[in-house]
């Protein structure tokens, strides 16, 4: 597999980039031995099987593709040009395949996105912008949420990966974005006190604050909607 130089002047970028190329090749060793029989069965996503995920990833990938050689041109788009239907749609579209027809294609698209993101330039990062949900937001965020896709379906593929697994790193870098969005996801009147790094912070409004002490890991599961800890209060989309 090739090595993609990095050289990037901004260090949060180059970071989440690296940890994109890790955990490409971190899936796609895990996943070297799918078979067409594991590749049918459910994932843990309602109505998702193991070859929807897989599908999925490779999508997303070559959206980001997308975005950044768009960004490289100058101009702005959309990850998925025909919106979340067209997405669905292909998604279903590739999901029943055979698992080496759907080995091939994510590993040439993890191939298509490491090259893409070792040929954008810092001016690109710095200046560059992309949609997200009809929302422009930076380029820079795009080695992140790419990232975040892998390691969190990676989770949702139910083949001997857990949030337990999760670098360290991934899981600090995701905390210190998720955590100050927190408040407005808590359900109405409920407040928490979270304890994190022998730190204690009351979150929420309402009496009686519930104490949240877990292991980082386990409050990162819990903010991507995916924790099934009963302790822990539901919360709104992120």
């Amino acid at each position: 597999m090739r090595a993609y130089p990095l050289a990037m002047a901004d260090p949060a970028v180059e970071s989440d980039v690296e940890g994109v190329i890790v955990a490409h090749r971190a899936l796609e060793l895990a996943l070297a031995d799918l078979d067409d029989a594991t590749a049918r069965q459910g994932s843990r996503l309602p109505g998702w099987t193991v070859g929807h995920v897989v599908t999925h990833l490779a999508r997303n990938a070559d959206s980001l593709v997308r975005v950044l050689d768009a960004a490289a041109d100058g101009r702005i788009s959309a990850q998925y040009p025909e919106g979340m239907a067209g997405r669905d749609a292909d998604i279903e579209k590739g999901a029943d395949r055979p698992a080496l027809e759907l080995l091939a294609d994510l590993f040439a698209s993890d191939q298509r996105l490491g090259a893409a993101l070792a040929d954008t330039s810092d001016e690109v990062w710095e200046a560059g912008r992309a949609l997200r949900h009809d929302v422009e937001v930076r380029l820079a965020s795009v080695p992140l949420r790419r990232w975040q896709e892998v390691e969190v379906h990676r989770v949702d593929l139910g083949l001997d990966y857990e949030a337990v697994d999760w670098p360290e790193r991934f899981v600090t870098r995701q905390l210190d974005l998720m955590l100050p969005g927190l408040a407005g996801r808590l359900p109405r009147g409920v407040a928490i006190d979270l304890r994190r790094d022998g730190e204690a912070a009351v979150i929420g409004s309402g009496p009686d604050p519930l104490l949240v002490e877990r292991p980082p890991h386990e409050l990162l599961h819990w903010l991507f909607g995916r924790s099934d800890d009963r302790a822990l209060p539901p919360l709104g989309s992120w």
